[in-house]
């Protein structure tokens, strides 16, 4: 406690005579020598310490406009970052309908293009749901078609949606016709992922990565359809006909947008 009061003395007794020698300026003779010798290294130090702390804090509002300008910068970014995604997804889109448009003139058909909205490709049933229904003329048995090639028939109609069984559904299934032989048989699904293709002639010189197209026989599917590429081949030592297996060219997990055509 003692040591604090002599401290404040101190403090107190140098105050009082800056004090003084601002009052008075005019002091000289030996008290002015005794009064710089002890108030100016006083002042001195005062002011190289007010002008640490005046750097310090200069420094410190200089790093919160640095910081704040660096959270601008980031937010700027961000958005730029969005809007570029939205962006690429647009001419992505934008590529897919103008696929789908090339497709659709190639065929005689009235189509309306749908949005796939919901999928289950991974169960027993396989199927899509798509954004349009019986109020934009969806019936049940209209081909449904993706840039890719053949996605399905539709199952189910309601007023703003429809359900489209796929060709892996084990409840659809088409007439299908070797793109290069011309020998037909009829695909279907076999519950597994996989398409099969039943009663296709045992003598046909079936090759693996042969293309397959839809035959246009059957009422359902218009002709030149591409299906699916062989993959396997189960050849029959005895009776008429041979399976294949066939690797679909749509893929169902990334179908976005299809065309349902109209007769």
């Amino acid at each position: 406690m003692t040591g604090w009061k002599k401290i404040a003395g101190i403090t107190a007794f140098l105050f009082f005579l800056i004090l003084l020698q601002v009052q008075n300026p005019e002091i000289n003779g030996p008290f002015k020598g005794i009064f710089g010798n002890v108030v100016n290294p006083f002042i001195y130090y005062s002011s190289k310490t007010s002008a640490f702390f005046r750097d310090v804090w200069s420094g410190y509002i200089n790093l919160v406009y640095v910081r704040q300008d660096n959270l601008e910068l980031k937010d700027k970014n961000d958005r730029l970052k969005m809007e570029n995604s939205l962006l690429r997804e647009k001419v992505l889109e934008y590529e897919r309908l103008k696929k789908l448009l090339n497709f659709k003139e190639a065929y005689s058909f009235q189509s309306v293009a749908c949005n796939v909205v919901g999928r289950n490709v991974d169960g027993y049933l396989k199927y899509i749901i798509i954004d349009r229904g019986s109020e934009d003329g969806i019936e049940i048995k209209d081909p449904v078609i993706s840039f890719e090639g053949l996605v399905g028939s539709v199952s189910e109609v309601y007023k703003n949606t429809a359900r489209v069984d796929v060709i892996l559904n084990i409840k659809n299934n088409a007439s299908v016709m070797n793109k290069r032989t011309r020998a037909v048989g009829i695909i279907r699904g076999n519950g597994e992922g996989q398409l099969v293709v039943d009663y296709y002639d045992r003598l046909d010189k079936v090759q693996i990565k042969d293309e397959l197209i839809t035959s246009g026989l059957g009422g359902v599917y218009p002709k030149g359809i591409a299906v699916g590429v062989v993959d396997r081949i189960d050849e029959k030592d005895t009776g008429l006909f041979q399976d294949l297996f066939v690797r679909p060219v749509v893929d169902f997990y990334k179908l976005e947008n299809v065309l349902v055509l109209k007769r």
